[in-house]
């Protein structure tokens, strides 16, 4: 589900910055605010494309030329740089598609209400994807991190938002995040800004534990990497101020659109758009410090705000819904079971409540000592509630309780996740066992679209 933040109108965005007031800015965030009742949710997955030969991974140009096609297939409007790449597709409903950094290949669902209508369109979608790629000898994968290529024999698409993003990212990883990862982010609604305060507490503490049952990413470079879910690690040392769990995420006051509007002002800005054309920032300059003194003799607008906020790629995220970035990719059946497992702790209140209080006692630093475990170990790791793979049965089983009794249509969705949770293994599990019975390539068939 991709929408811009344009709570406050489209008339807001050339406004400049230091005039707007902020609870203007925290419209942005709370003026997508809805009942219940119109509550939708939505999915993103990338996939990883590859040339069937040689399992080398597709560079632009085979890319574009699937792009093309599928905006043929699915009517779907054109999006190019300003150099004339082609670099993604817009569709009616909020559906997109996108190239990541390393040419991973991403769509963003439309709104649903129903799980089903959901996983209707994904599987819908892959498919499609995969006819067209096999015209042109591509296949794809649906997995968490690149098995064979490196960051140095990565391809590198033309998106000149990415080679300021190479140069500004802290993190030692940046460049494998970038260029090697792929995974699903799950987003919800929320009724107020309270309610979305509560929702990004519980996911945070939740986290974990999904990611551990989704685990997908353990090659790298053509052999077993010794992580469950590498993507997972790698994310840990990306960047810090801009990605991650947060302490503000699962303190008392919650992160709050005033507190993420003031962490975000307080980092480094990346780059402005200028005439069509990204120009980078000096990356020792807070966001804030612009909104002072402007960008190069010209105001820093609201649309360059915006433009900052896509530089953030928190665990859980606030976007006008609430966005889950934690797991890997993993095939449309199982993401869409993710996505039923979110709607189940997050969207009825009880439920939610009843979460938090299993997951009392992890505060922040128990949770960041978690995520290195979980990365590694994945449902086999120690946490300080018991086994992952105990704490996530029990969250699984929440969620699948509360759409049997709500929506047995999406309940029966999630029987994917469930039946992984009562196993007690992940993608990971499967792939390790197939590559240490057989080979890597032949191990990657379980997770080829």
């Amino acid at each position: 589900m991709s929408k811009p933040m344009l709570a406050g109108g489209s008339d807001i965005l050339e406004q400049s910055l230091v005039d707007v007031p902020m609870e203007v800015l925290t419209q942005l965030f709370t003026g997508e605010a809805k009942p219940e009742t119109q509550w939708y949710l939505g999915a993103e997955i990338e996939v990883f494309p590859f040339h069937e030969r040689t399992y080398t991974p597709a560079n632009h140009e085979v890319i574009g030329g699937l792009l093309e096609c599928l905006g043929d297939r699915f009517q779907m409007k054109r999006e190019y740089e300003v150099n004339g790449a082609l670099i993604g597709l817009k569709g009616d409903g909020g559906t997109a598609v996108s190239l990541e950094p390393g040419g991973q290949v991403e769509f963003a669902s439309r709104p649903h209400r129903a799980l089903k209508e959901l996983r209707n369109e994904l599987c819908d979608w892959t498919r499609t994807l995969s006819d067209v790629g096999r015209e042109s000898g591509i296949g794809f994968w649906a997995l968490g991190h690149q098995p064979f290529v490196d960051r140095t024999t990565s391809p590198v698409m033309p998106k000149p938002r990415y080679e300021i993003m190479r140069t500004h990212l802290t993190g030692g990883c940046a460049p494998d995040m970038m260029h090697l990862t792929g995974s699903i982010q799950v987003t919800v609604d929320f009724r107020d800004a309270q309610n979305m305060v509560n929702k990004i507490r519980t996911a945070a503490k939740v986290s974990p534990f999904v990611s551990a049952l989704v685990a997908a990413s353990p090659f790298s470079q053509g052999k077993l990497n010794g992580y469950k879910s590498v993507r997972y690690q790698v994310w840990l040392d990306t960047d810090a101020a801009r990605c991650g769990l947060w302490p503000e995420m699962v303190d008392d006051e919650g992160l709050t659109p005033e507190r993420y509007i003031r962490r975000t002002m307080d980092t480094a800005a990346m780059f402005f758009r200028r005439d069509g054309a990204y120009v980078a920032a000096d990356k020792s300059r807070s966001f804030a410090s612009y909104v002072q003194t402007g960008f190069n003799d010209t105001p820093v607008t609201v649309a360059d705000y915006l433009d900052h906020l896509t530089t953030f790629f928190p665990e859980i995220r606030p976007k006008g819904y609430v966005e889950m970035r934690g797991f890997d990719c993993v095939r449309p059946e199982l993401a869409v079971a993710a996505a039923g497992f979110w709607r189940g702790i997050l969207d009825d209140e009880p439920t939610r409540m009843a979460v938090d209080e299993r997951l009392k006692d992890l505060d922040y630093s128990s949770l960041i000592e978690l995520q290195p475990k979980v990365a590694q170990q994945g449902l086999a790791a120690d946490s300080p509630l018991g086994k992952v793979s105990e704490v996530a049965i029990w969250l699984v089983e929440a969620a699948h309780s509360r759409l049997v009794s709500s929506a047995p249509d999406c309940a029966e969705c999630i029987e994917p996740l469930l039946e992984r949770a009562h196993a007690r293994r992940s993608p990971a599990d499967d792939l390790i066992e197939a590559a240490q019975r057989s080979s890597v390539v032949s191990a990657l068939e379980l997770v080829r679209v």
